[in-house]
């Protein structure tokens, strides 16, 4: 079983990489799987017991970490296996949080190199040019919720109790419109996520595997996604095509027979997006099977009545993750009255 983690800052495309590459490897005769780092059957991490993590002394936290990634195995029948966020974002994040000082960092790096080796891991890395420019990114695109969110996590950690007298020192420039520059909030995240970054740009050079370093400018996904590709070996390869009258046909403001949750389904002529209730639009990735659609960047499928009649068109959302937006439900559409 071949080994690719994908690893970046929130909003640094990492998730939606991580399921294209997934979907590109899994050709006749080779599977790929892709987990996401909130799966609750995840095969190294239990993102629900990040608040447990946290608790945890030094020496505690070490032993659970290498536990999770030794406990890593062939998984049957499947080729490649594709993880996002679980090596730096998650693992070399918690130490972070926990104020653990480099050399140990660096140390517990390399044990879990070792411990990957039988895999043949590939480390693809998405970065940002500079901290400042991915904290304007992400704050605009993911908002106050996100941030206080972020904040509400990091505030009970040791790293928050040690840089509380610097964390508060934000360039003007760096936070979004309409957040205070020397806020509290945004100076941790700050703080937090420099170190970390800094931390992604020196443990590769204890990396044994292939190592793929992509920048993520603009935001431009498609462009990122290409040059992963490229550089794991994957052609360039055209979507399917769908009939403008298949889209269309699919189509139309839906809600859930037991979760009464609103959808709106949408195309611009060449795919679908569900819209849901909160205004969060999610791109739908045709399988290329029947009508079936993975919710971009979330393990989630979509799939439509092979009868998509005006008269009473449906999809089912079968998702591994839960969310606010997330469920499983079958979706009927909302005739007029």
């Amino acid at each position: 079983m071949r080994l690719l983690l994908i690893e970046g800052a929130p909003y640094s495309g990492k998730s939606t990489i991580a399921q294209h590459v997934a979907l590109r490897c899994t050709t006749p005769g080779t599977t790929a799987r892709w987990f996401h780092e909130r799966e609750p059957d995840h095969p190294v991490f239990r993102f629900s017991h990040l608040n447990e993590l946290l608790r945890f002394a030094p020496d505690q936290l070490e032993e659970a970490l290498m536990t999770g990634w030794r406990a890593l195995a062939p998984i049957p029948r499947l080729d490649v296996l594709v993880l996002d966020g679980t090596l730096v974002n998650l693992t070399i994040g918690l130490m972070v949080a926990m104020e653990l000082p480099e050399n140990r960092i660096r140390r517990v790096f390399g044990d879990i190199v070792e411990v990957l080796q039988p895999f043949e891991p590939t480390l693809v890395q998405l970065t940002y040019p500079d901290v400042d420019q991915w904290l304007r990114t992400v704050s605009a695109q993911r908002g106050a919720h996100w941030i206080h969110v972020m904040h509400t996590l990091l505030a009970q950690t040791p790293f928050a109790r040690a840089h509380a007298a610097t964390s508060d020192a934000l360039s003007p420039d760096a936070a979004p419109p309409g957040t205070p520059a020397r806020s509290p909030e945004m100076g941790l995240l700050r703080a937090f996520y420099a170190r970390l970054m800094g931390l992604m740009s020196d443990l590769p050079e204890l990396w044994l595997g292939q190592h793929v370093d992509v920048a993520v400018q603009d935001e431009d996904w498609p462009r990122v996604r290409q040059d992963v590709m490229a550089v794991l070996g994957y052609p360039r390869v055209t979507p399917t095509a769908i009939s403008l009258r298949a889209l269309m046909g699919c189509a139309g403001q839906f809600r859930g027979l037991h979760t009464r949750r609103d959808v709106t389904v949408t195309t611009d002529g060449q795919a679908l997006f569900l819209q849901h209730q909160d205004h969060v639009v999610s791109p739908l990735i045709h399988t290329g099977d029947g009508q079936s659609h993975l919710v971009e960047g979330y393990p989630s499928i979509v799939t439509f009545d092979a009868d998509r009649s005006a008269q009473s068109p449906r999809f089912q959302m079968r998702s591994t993750l839960h969310n606010d937006r997330l469920v499983t439900d079958t979706f009927c559409r909302v005739t007029a009255s």
